[in-house]
């Protein structure tokens, strides 16, 4: 998942490493913490596009990349996997801050529903974001995702934005309808960083006629 959209800095960083790793300390010493995995994802990405599709990043070449130390890595991740899904997590963290401004500027089911569809598909336009997406998202199907401790709340932040969209709207079960949509979205998303392609305006209407139909339909 991408990094960064235009105008989408304040995110909160992934609580990183395992529950050995978690800690309550001062706000001064987290806000330290905080920039220690921020920097270190961003070194990962930098490794992963590197290597592309064919190898995944070792600890050495991030701690390289991010200047860093392996006291430092080991401070904040038990291993590259776990930062490999703190990258994925972050990336979707970013997506649910970039969706939740664009969804909050607009009025109404289809508005809302058309800013969180194409918000979700914006990653996918820029090409060096595109590829990002596409090498991490690579990396996550090479390790054993139930072996991380790092906290899986990307997808699920993403998805209850959906579903408040639709229950402010009266939408008849919105919960389950968000899941619906949601991984009809995503998957598509997913589709198109896999084949290259970019999905066209008319297709980009007709994801929202057939969302829409399908939720008020009755």
């Amino acid at each position: 998942m991408t990094e960064t959209v235009p105008g989408r800095d304040d995110t909160p960083p992934v609580i990183p490493g395992g529950r050995q790793l978690r800690r309550v300390p001062k706000p001064r010493r987290q806000a330290s913490y905080d920039d220690e995995v921020k920097l270190l994802i961003r070194a990962a990405q930098s490794v992963m596009l590197r290597k592309g599709c064919t190898e995944q990043p070792k600890i050495a070449e991030i701690v390289g990349e991010a200047g860093m130390s392996n006291q430092a890595f080991y401070r904040n991740f038990r291993s590259r996997d776990d930062v490999i899904v703190a990258t994925y997590e972050q990336g979707l963290l970013n997506i649910h801050a970039y969706l939740e401004r664009r969804v909050r500027k607009q009025t109404g089911l289809e508005p809302r529903l058309a800013a969180w569809i194409d918000g979700v598909l914006a990653q996918i336009e820029d090409h060096e974001l595109s590829e990002l997406s596409r090498v991490i998202i690579w990396n996550m199907g090479q390790i054993a995702r139930t072996k991380s401790e790092i906290e899986p709340v990307g997808h699920t932040r993403i998805r209850e934005l959906l579903c408040r969209v639709l229950d402010e709207s009266g939408v008849a079960d919105p919960e389950r309808t968000a899941v619906f949509v949601h991984t009809l979205v995503m998957g598509l998303m997913t589709t198109y960083l896999e084949s290259g392609d970019r999905p066209t305006e008319e297709a980009r209407a007709h994801l929202l006629r057939f969302c829409v139909g399908a939720i008020t339909e009755h």
